[in-house]
């Protein structure tokens, strides 16, 4: 049997074949179906041919080669759309169309590598305007599972962005910007300042509720009438606010505490209880009606014009509280805090006042134990050095002294 050659007398393998402008060919019978490999050189054709059979080796999928990022990742949200929020849906769609759609996304995922994946990541991060670590962080949690289910579907073997994130971490020497709660100093400061203020008499309830509560923005702005009990002094968390736009518009909606864990029920402190009764009283006397929003209404903080408190609002009006206060006060700032930081003071007197874990989480709250650990060795870890300053001087006397 003659041996096929090509035009520098090589021999071919079976299935390989030479066009007459010179390129090679492979071709191959696969469940039925005809493969053919395309390349420039000899040496070209068999390293394809090996990947080729690399690639049936370990099980790939050969019909989906040439699915890109982003028909997978339309797939994935889609997918996601039945078991997530609206806001959680809202938001891995944005960062999705806004970073990769036109950049990485048109890319067949057969064809990722490791490297684009990272060289992709320091784009986003580099230059004047690009985007924080902490950002890019977030948007990887998208673009991993995405490529994961790229696995589960045999379209590749391994995930391209697999410790990519850890790794620009440590190159980078990222270090997550903790916000920090509230000294009692500061927390002290902050709420005489607004207990006395009378331009800010508005919302001194709903911030002594959100101290003396630790709970999430949306969950505090959702409390109804209905969720109190005055008599068993309970507050029962079971829904929150949410924000989705539509239509280029933000628009207020009802769903879900973050969790399962979420769904709670937090015993009364006692300036909290009077917050409340001072808040339903003082709506009382000013005629306040409730909005209702999916259905729900007596909500416990109201606007004057008959609308709940967003989250964006009652930040501006921290900042402008601490901004009034830092004018009075030149030599005993405040820092400017969030809302969250709120729930984060809170969590911190928590924990330096009770060692049971478990208590913490349900009434925080949270669906994982690790982020009330978390918390927790954080707030002892400044209770160690608070207790150990206040024994300076108190132990080892001054030569004076003895």
């Amino acid at each position: 049997m003659n041996k096929r050659l090509d035009n520098k007398r090589r021999v071919l393998k079976k299935g390989e074949s030479q066009y007459k402008d010179g390129r090679y060919a492979f071709r191959m019978m696969i469940d039925g179906k005809t493969r053919i490999i395309v390349a420039r050189t000899l040496t070209e054709l068999r390293k394809k041919e090996k990947e080729l059979f690399d690639k049936m080796e370990e099980g790939i999928d050969l019909d989906k080669q040439d699915v890109t990022l982003n028909a997978l990742a339309d797939k994935y949200i889609a997918a996601k759309a039945k078991t997530v929020q609206k806001t959680t849906l809202q938001t891995m769609t944005f960062m999705y169309d806004r970073y990769v759609r036109d950049n990485i996304g048109t890319k067949k995922v057969s064809e990722l590598k490791r490297s684009h994946v990272k060289d992709f990541y320091l784009t986003l991060i580099s230059g004047s305007k690009g985007i924080s670590i902490s950002t890019l962080s977030r948007l990887n949690t998208i673009v991993k599972p995405i490529l994961e289910m790229a696995i589960n579907d045999d379209i590749i073997v391994k995930n391209p962005a697999k410790d990519v994130m850890s790794e620009i971490k440590n190159e980078a020497g990222y270090v997550p910007n903790k916000k920090p709660a509230l000294t009692e100093e500061q927390q002290d400061a902050f709420l005489k300042y607004v207990k006395s203020s009378k331009k800010h008499a508005m919302i001194k309830n709903l911030i002594i509720f959100l101290l003396g509560t630790g709970c999430r923005i949306g969950e505090a702005v959702a409390i109804r009438w209905d969720d109190i009990d005055f008599d068993s002094n309970m507050i029962y968390i079971n829904h929150a606010v949410a924000y989705i736009k539509e239509d280029g518009k933000y628009k207020q909606f009802i769903k879900d505490p973050k969790s399962y864990a979420g769904n709670r029920k937090i015993p009364m402190l006692s300036d909290v209880r009077d917050a409340l009764l001072g808040e339903k009283y003082r709506q009382e006397d000013l005629g306040i009606v409730s909005p209702t929003i999916d259905g729900y209404t007596n909500f416990a903080f109201v606007s004057l014009r008959g609308t709940i408190y967003t989250r964006d609002n009652i930040c501006l009006q921290i900042k402008q509280i601490v901004s009034e206060y830092n004018e009075e006060h030149e030599n005993n700032k405040l820092p400017v805090f969030t809302t969250h930081q709120l729930r984060h003071t809170f969590a911190t007197r928590l924990c330096r006042g009770s060692d049971d874990l478990k208590a913490i989480q349900s009434i925080l709250g949270h669906a994982d134990i690790s982020t009330t650990m978390n918390i927790y060795a954080d707030a002892t870890s400044e209770g160690v050095i608070e207790s150990m300053e206040s024994l300076e001087g108190k132990i080892f006397k001054k030569d004076d002294d003895i």
